[in-house]
């Protein structure tokens, strides 16, 4: 997580060295290839993961195993008639 801006030192989608800091908006902005980068705060970083399914997932009630059912006997195989 980038808690400053000013940790971002390339661009995060294409690893360019040539950005500028918009210091008042608080973005990294690549000249390269246009990205504006914006930190998410912990709040909305944990919802985005959450959502996407990259985060921690939401807790669940542990599964009981299931009980497996008694066998059931095998008929005798049915014998063929004789004509």
């Amino acid at each position: 997580m980038v808690r400053n801006i000013h940790e971002v030192k390339e661009c995060p989608d294409c690893a360019s060295d040539n950005i500028v800091y918009d210091n008042e908006r608080d973005q990294v902005i690549c000249r390269d290839c246009g990205l504006i980068y914006e930190p998410l705060t912990p709040s909305d970083e944990e919802r985005f993961e959450v959502a996407h399914g990259t985060g921690p997932a939401p807790r669940e009630k542990p599964v009981k195993a299931a009980k497996k059912a008694p066998a059931k006997a095998k008929k005798p195989a049915k014998k063929a008639k004789k004509k």
